[in-house]
Formats: C-alpha cells, structure tokens, sequence
C-alpha cells in the first residue's frame, strides 16, 4: 500500500478527507506538523499549503508541493487572490518538488482550468484542494514505483508579495465596478472590508448559485518520458 504524508501548519487544517476518499482510498495516510524523521519511509511527502522554508530537502526526490500559479510566474503568497484580481484567463496549479528556494523545484505536473466570473476565492480554493488530490492519484499513475522527473522552471518569473489584513480594505472613492475582482478574491476568514463613521463593515460576496466543478480541466505532466 501506497503511503503519504501531508505537512501541514496546523492540524486543523486538514479538512479534505472527503477528497482522500474519493481519490486516495486505497492510499495509507497519515498527517502531522513536523516533516517526518525518515522522510524515505513515504512513498510522498506534500507540503500541504505550508508557510515555514524548509533547508536541507533539495536532493529528496519525494518530497512535493502545489502551487497554484503557472509558474514561474507568481511565486510567492496569496496565489489564488493574485489570480482573481490581475484577471488571469486560466487558473493554474503546478505540483513541484520542494527544494531549499521557495517554489523554485522542477515542474513534474500542471493542471489549469478557465476561470469564469462566478468564481470566487472560496470556490477557486474549493476546486485547487480537490484537485491537488487527484493529482497526487495521477502521479502515482503516471510514474507507477519509478523515480518521479519533472522540468527545470525556465525564465525569472515573477513574485507575488505578501499581504497584510489592511490590504482588504475597500477604498470608498473607487467605482463599484472597479473593486469587484478585489471582493471576488477575498476569503470569509480575511474578508473585504471598509471604515464608515469609524465603523469597521466587513464584505463577503458569493456567487447566488455554486459554480460546478471545471469541466474544461487540462493536466499535463512533464516528466522526460512523455
């Protein structure tokens, strides 16, 4: 039986067990805060959303993570906020090695799907967890017990920067329209928000119907074999 290991910040974040059974069923599992003391002992490592630098893992050929721009463009924070508000066509999720230099590790698998005006920062957030699961199937699939390759990352890329909470706040001088992608790509946990009369009024939008999950999904792997 397969085994795997998801990294994660804090315990509570592990909120995708139905992702796990419905694609990783037949997979061990097991989750924890600290990377592993024998990391050879899981068939994968995956950092899973994690926000500590990790050293010394560079040379570990199972070890991964995914992150959610194509990259190299868009390394860095807040990937799916950054996808709503610069109006990116397509949404992108690349799974890498993780290696000593953030998001810098070879591409082993892309999956993008279009983004449509009714998605929002939960639902593009919704559709990545489910989709990192699949593709964890995927790569056992494809490399099926052999060593996982993937593709050097090719240009200088860009970097998405930090945000704070007070990058939320809505400027009330803006046009409606103008800030709609910014309350688009807003989280209920870190909401939109704006000060009236030294009153704090937070904004949360969603769509009145749920958006499907992406029919138009597209994965390619780049591993040297195919």
């Amino acid at each position: 039986m397969k085994k795997i290991f998801f990294l994660l910040n804090k315990l509570e974040e592990f909120n995708f067990q139905q992702h796990l059974n419905k694609y990783l069923s037949d997979v061990n599992v097991t989750v924890g805060e600290s990377l592993p003391a024998d990391t050879n002992y899981y068939d994968l490592i995956i950092l899973w959303n994690y926000r500590k630098i990790l050293k010394n893992i560079s040379d570990k050929k199972n070890i991964i993570l995914f992150h959610s721009t194509n990259l190299p463009h868009g390394r860095g924070w807040a990937p799916i906020y950054y996808a709503l508000t610069k109006g990116l066509e397509y949404h992108t999720i690349s799974g890498i090695f993780a290696v000593d230099e953030v998001d810098s590790g070879n591409i082993i698998v892309q999956a993008k799907f279009r983004i449509k005006d009714n998605y929002t920062a939960e639902v593009l957030r919704e559709f990545d967890n489910e989709i990192c699961i699949m593709l964890i199937k995927k790569i056992f699939e494809v490399f099926n017990g052999k060593e996982i390759k993937g593709k050097k990352q090719e240009g200088s890329g860009s970097v998405n920067p930090r945000r704070k909470l007070e990058d939320n706040r809505i400027n009330l001088d803006v046009k409606f329209r103008d800030i709609i992608n910014h309350l688009r790509a807003c989280e209920k946990n870190h909401p939109a928000f704006f000060v009236y009369n030294n009153t704090r009024y937070n904004v949360i939008i969603e769509p009145e119907i749920k958006p499907t999950f992406p029919d138009d999904l597209v994965i390619r792997f780049f591993n040297n074999s195919q």
